[in-house]
């Protein structure tokens, strides 16, 4: 063993050990160890810094930008409202949905590109059910990599691992080729990501902090059931109102009769009027969920609700304002500020009115929605007090449809090998950019800067792996080591090796070094090299004990509150089960 090797196995225990036992936050570590490898010249300092200019990682914080884009499109809340509302109240099903659905986009486009697309969604899922996002996004990320194994296009490793067997004189993989084993390890993953990560992953973000960040005061408004509504000829009570959504239904009012008791039980009606209290956020998850119009909907036009330049602030009212004892029909709000009160919230009183017949009272809180400028001239005015801008979507924006199919463009653009996904990616950005659907400065608190500084210090590690021939030493001596005992041994210990060179090194890397060593040791042993090449493609993307082995685990790592312990504790296991399922399943599918 040379120096250089023994000097990098100590940089390497150092930094998992950091990584267990978090001395320092992950991104610190990884900085460290990159300090460590320029002062025993491991790498250059051109390889040290090589990570700003990385594909991979450049595409990532394009991707966190274009996720941005469809977020603030709105499409993403409409789609978790959607599948909260298939899944009928079960945060099971939902998570289902979830997955599976991740899963099956994941098969067709990139893994990166299909995880930025559902954080949002998890984290609106987990905010909906009042569960940790911990408990979503980490099998979020595993989903996305089992679908990514069924097509060649799923990941890049397929097609990398793809374009070298051509380079080496064999046939290319065909569209599903990796299907015939892909869809079984996906059915064995998905059952590992609901019987063991999502219920003993822990609860990095506690409850009472997702409350506190994403619940909003509770406020009164009204609601009303259209025709055609699936509420017609339903109960509160039969259709769990209460339970399923959080708000109270106060009171109903039928034409010229107002029925405030037994609420419960009388079968509803189209063009009933709801009066209900709750959050904000819960009551617009059961708009979305059951069909309903918000006291928005009908008194707001489409241009109204869809302009970007509209917000929603809370603003409450000083005990000397001029509009205490009045009500919102007398003073004509609307017309006099040029906003309207979306919702009223007042603390210990039961309000039975309509919000227009409400005379308003010293510490009143009213949601107010209308041009920014006009909102902020309110805030000015002696009568309110400020209090914050929330960030609920009353409407698909104007231009909703730009950065909702941005990211499908670009993942378009890169399947069908018009360009890169690195290049198709920073045109998205710069699309959305230019056409102001995102503004700079979205664009800069979008990029989750931890994950970004993670992977740049973390791969002139893989570099070093390779350069002092480290790398090679431990996956050659490990495969010549099982050819005494036949070749399916063989291939079982080239999955194993890949799964755990793919766990500290990139997919990518990990593919590339692993494939001319198989190639020979397949001419070696006399047997068809494809067993072997499917093997590496396949142990490739399982990286699932680590945060820096794939790119989609990492990404994760923030929004989920996650330490490295979590992916050792869930992931390893599912790499041990997938790794005997592969090594088991490929000689049946590829014969030796």
């Amino acid at each position: 063993m040379t120096l250089d090797i023994a000097l990098l196995l100590g940089i390497i225990v150092f930094t998992l050990t950091s990584f267990v036992l978090e001395w320092l936050p992950l991104d610190a570590t990884a900085l460290i160890s990159l300090g460590l490898l320029l002062l025993c010249n491991l790498v250059t300092p051109e390889q040290a810094i090589a990570g700003f200019s990385n594909p991979a990682v450049v595409t990532v914080l394009m991707m966190f930008i274009l996720s941005e884009g469809l977020v603030q499109s709105g499409l993403v809340r409409r789609i978790g409202y959607r599948i909260a509302r298939y899944a009928r109240g079960s945060s099971f099903r939902a998570a289902t949905f979830l997955l599976g659905l991740t899963g099956f986009i994941s098969a067709f486009i990139n893994n990166t590109a299909a995880v930025s697309i559902f954080i949002p969604v998890g984290t609106g899922l987990a905010e909906h059910y009042r569960i940790s996002p911990s408990r979503l996004l980490l099998p979020l990320s595993y989903a996305a990599i089992f679908g990514g194994t069924c097509t060649l296009i799923g990941t890049s490793t397929n097609l990398l691992v793809s374009s070298l067997a051509a380079e080496h004189g064999m046939s290319a993989f065909s569209m599903f080729e990796f299907f015939y084993l892909g869809g079984i390890l996906f059915v064995l993953g998905m059952l590992y990501n609901h019987l063991v990560v999502m219920r003993y992953l822990p609860e990095r973000v506690d409850q009472a902090s997702l409350t506190r960040k994403y619940e909003m005061a509770s406020y009164l408004t009204e609601v009303k059931i259209p025709k055609g509504a699936d509420l017609v000829g339903r109960t509160v009570l039969s259709e769990q109102v209460s339970d399923r959504y959080r708000i109270n239904v106060i009171e109903i009012i039928r034409g010229n009769q107002r029925i405030a008791s037994d609420i419960r039980h009388i079968p509803l009606e189209d063009q009933d009027t709801l009066i209900v209290r709750g959050s904000m956020e819960d009551i617009m998850a059961f708009k979305e969920q059951r069909g309903l119009l918000l006291l928005s909907d009908t008194k707001l036009d489409d241009s109204d609700l869809a302009d970007a330049n509209n917000i929603l602030a809370e603003l409450q009212l000083s005990p000397t304002s001029r509009l205490v004892g009045e009500t919102l029909n007398v003073l004509d709000f609307r017309k006099r500020y040029g906003c309207f009160v979306l919702a009223l919230n007042r603390t210990g009183e039961v309000i039975r009115e309509k919000l227009a017949w409400v005379p308003l009272k010293p510490w009143d809180t009213l949601l107010v929605f209308g041009p920014r400028q006009r909102v902020e001239g309110l805030q000015s005015l002696e009568d309110f007090f400020p209090l914050k801008e929330l960030s609920v979507r009353l409407r698909l924006t104007k231009r909703w449809w730009v950065g909702a199919l941005t990211i499908p463009i670009v993942v378009i653009l890169a399947a069908t090998g018009v360009m890169s996904i690195l290049e198709s990616a920073i045109l998205g950005v710069v699309f959305l950019l230019a056409t102001r659907t995102l503004r700079i400065q979205q664009a800069y608190t979008a990029v989750d800067w931890t994950v970004i500084f993670l992977l740049v210090a973390m791969l002139p590690l893989g570099t070093a792996m390779e350069s002092t021939g480290l790398a090679h030493m431990i996956g050659n001596g490990l495969v010549e080591a099982g050819a005494p005992f036949g070749p399916t041994v063989v291939l079982s210990l080239v999955i194993l090796v890949t799964s755990i060179l793919t766990s500290f090194i990139t997919n990518n890397s990990a593919a590339v070094l692993m494939v001319p060593i198989v190639i020979s040791i397949a001419h070696e042993l006399g047997v068809d090299p494809k067993p072997f090449l499917m093997g590496v493609a396949f142990a490739a993307s399982m990286s699932f004990a680590t945060p820096t082995g794939y790119q989609t685990n990492t990404m994760v790592l923030g929004p989920g509150g996650y330490r490295f312990i979590d992916y050792v504790k869930v992931g390893t296991p599912l790499t041990v089960l997938l790794w005997l399922a592969a090594s088991f399943l490929i000689p049946l599918i590829w014969p030796l």
